[in-house]
């Protein structure tokens, strides 16, 4: 018996060194036992992360999120706020703010607002405890995981997402069906922690090209349906001669003109490129910003993931100055010093710098305190 184990062993150790690096998904379908266990046993006893009864689908945790931080962690998905990728870093999620109001009263940003609640025992982040459902759809806020959103066995969309021939698993062994196929982007690098050369600039980020907002409407649907019209935000529409004019003009409150079409990329408030080509792009150096057919979407105000403000917000919507006002800051209960400094992914604003909706709409011009 010890010599049948032993030979595949020596054959498997020269394929590994014998073969270049890959990350764990980079060749679709990962190695089944690196998130599944056969026989929940190892040697005569309870196997990696037993758990009495065993896990769901054969799971070396006890869902599937669970199964993916394990690794995800290291990579900037739920890292203590060190993760600095374009989705965000779901330990947000963890995180309640506090802080006084100038009235006296105490006002706070919970952690469950703070993006998309993925059920992860391991991290102590529950479903979501107000939504039923997700805002504008029917998925079940109980059902919602990593895999809700990306296929863990691999599939030739961008960063594995579901799209309209196969839906994510839902409930049993059902699937929930989306009528958006994923969405076009090209990315950097998976692992998005501070420094690892995949954190999100103004010039190294997600190239966004299109069918984004249509593929968050698979769970949002009636978020998405007033598009166009006066009572929602207008996405993936086209933003016309006057926005992208103001978009790339615009530098901050203090310079709100005078911008370089060629360098006006703001990673804080990315586009779509409808036109880009995305086999010749360079994610980790594209600096230019849009033209009148390229679109707003989503993404260009929510990250994917979780944020430390309300609502996945790209920046904290509450706040007038950014810089001064954005929670978490200094004195507010359950902010470290970690926390402050990771909020705007290394983003250095103006003393002055308000909303960075004035970047599409430029309606700080002049704007200052008022005299007292």
């Amino acid at each position: 018996m010890r010599t049948m184990i032993w030979i595949p062993v020596v054959v498997v150790s020269l394929v590994l060194i014998t073969s270049p690096a890959r990350a764990f998904h980079d060749g679709g379908v990962a190695y089944c036992a690196g998130c599944h266990t056969m026989h929940v046993s190892q040697n005569g006893g309870p196997g990696y992360h037993w758990t009495p009864g065993g896990n769901p689908d054969l799971l070396m945790y006890g869902n599937a999120t669970d199964t993916c931080v394990r690794c995800h962690y290291f990579r900037g998905q739920m890292s203590n706020g060190l993760g600095r990728g374009p989705g965000g870093d779901f330990y947000w999620l963890t995180k309640t703010f506090t802080w006084s109001t100038p009235e006296g009263a105490t006002a706070s940003s919970p952690g469950h607002t703070h993006g998309h609640n993925v059920v992860c025992n391991v991290f102590n982040v529950p479903a979501d405890p107000l939504l039923q459902h997700a805002p504008g759809g029917d998925f079940l806020s109980s059902e919602l995981g990593c895999t809700s959103c990306h296929d863990p066995h691999g599939n030739q969309n961008f960063r594995m997402l579901y799209d309209s021939q196969i839906g994510p698993r839902y409930v049993g062994d059902t699937r929930f069906a989306f009528t958006a196929d994923a969405p076009l982007a090209r990315g950097n690098a998976g692992t998005t922690l501070v420094g690892g050369g995949a954190d999100e600039t103004d010039a190294r980020h997600t190239v966004y090209k299109s069918g984004f907002g249509e593929w968050c409407a698979n769970c949002h649907a009636a978020m998405f349906d007033g598009a166009g019209v006066s009572h929602a935000h207008p996405a993936d529409v086209a933003l016309g001669t006057t926005i992208a004019d103001h978009y790339n003009g615009y530098l901050s409150t203090d310079q709100p003109g005078g911008g370089d079409p060629t360098i006006s990329y703001r990673g804080l408030v990315p586009f779509e490129a409808v036109d880009v080509d995305l086999s010749a792009v360079d994610p980790a150096n594209a600096t230019a910003g849009p033209g009148p057919g390229d679109r707003v979407t989503c993404l260009t105000c929510h990250r994917a993931h979780a944020t430390p403000f309300a609502d996945a917000g790209r920046w904290d919507f509450a706040a007038t100055f950014l810089e001064a006002d954005s929670h978490p800051r200094s004195g507010d209960g359950g902010a470290s010093p970690q926390d402050i400094a990771n909020r705007y992914y290394g983003y250095v604003f103006s003393p002055n710098q308000r909303s960075l909706c004035n970047k599409c709409h430029v309606k700080d011009f002049g704007d200052a305190p008022r005299d007292r």
